[in-house]
């Protein structure tokens, strides 16, 4: 039980961050003539990090959960980047990284922290 609470607090601790993170880049990205405006764009890009924390509810290391999340943080900070600083009528595309690189990275990255855990636990076992 106590284990599961502490993988829930880590999980609201990388959803928040991630969250977090988004607003920071939002701010950052309204001086641009170009910036994406409004609440519901913010909250879209944070989707990724939802499967992030699923996948620290899941069981994923610490390490592992660090790694996808500045993962995750570097592919949404291009996204802004690309999107406030380009003046192309396609430049919001760019927001879809996150979902599709993030989500195949992390989905790498858990798969990775599985089976080294595992790994150690069966060698263990024998």
């Amino acid at each position: 039980m106590a284990a599961l609470r502490s993988r829930a607090v880590e999980a609201a601790a990388v959803l928040l961050l991630g969250i977090a993170f988004c607003f920071v880049m939002y701010a950052w990205q309204l001086r641009y003539a170009y910036a994406a405006h409004g609440l519901a764009v913010n909250l879209f890009v944070a989707l990724p990090f939802i499967g992030l924390a699923l996948m620290v509810l899941g069981g994923m290391g610490r390490v592992a959960t660090a790694l996808g999340w500045f993962v995750l943080a570097g592919l949404t900070g291009v996204a802004y980047i690309g999107a406030a600083t380009s003046s192309s009528s396609t430049a919001v595309l760019i927001f879809i990284a996150p979902f599709f690189y993030g989500t195949i990275a992390n989905a790498i990255i858990f798969a990775v922290d599985t089976i080294l855990r595992n790994r150690g636990r069966r060698s263990l076992d024998a």
